[in-house]
């Protein structure tokens, strides 16, 4: 995935992005689908996964639930740690 609006999103969130696309492909659903359960229009889904749209956690948690999936935050390790 080409990271195409930079000035939008950071690193972490392109990461998060890509990996949210990989779980929502893997779990054969489509942007359709999951905008229906969720509520939201599809477009929405689209433009977010092309980094074109950012949006609130809230609906990113729902989106990741309709895919039977949670947001967890871990501490980062340190570069000295194995």
């Amino acid at each position: 995935m080409n990271k195409i609006n930079a000035e939008l999103i950071n690193d972490d969130e392109f990461d998060l992005i890509c990996k949210y696309i990989k779980l929502r492909n893997e779990s054969n659903i489509s942007q359709t689908e999951l905008a229906r359960k969720v509520g939201i229009a599809r477009s929405t889904i689209a433009r977010m996964e092309r980094n074109l749209h950012s949006i609130s956690l809230g609906t990113f948690t729902r989106l990741l639930e309709v895919m039977n999936y949670k947001l967890e935050i871990i501490k980062k390790e340190e570069k000295n740690e194995k």
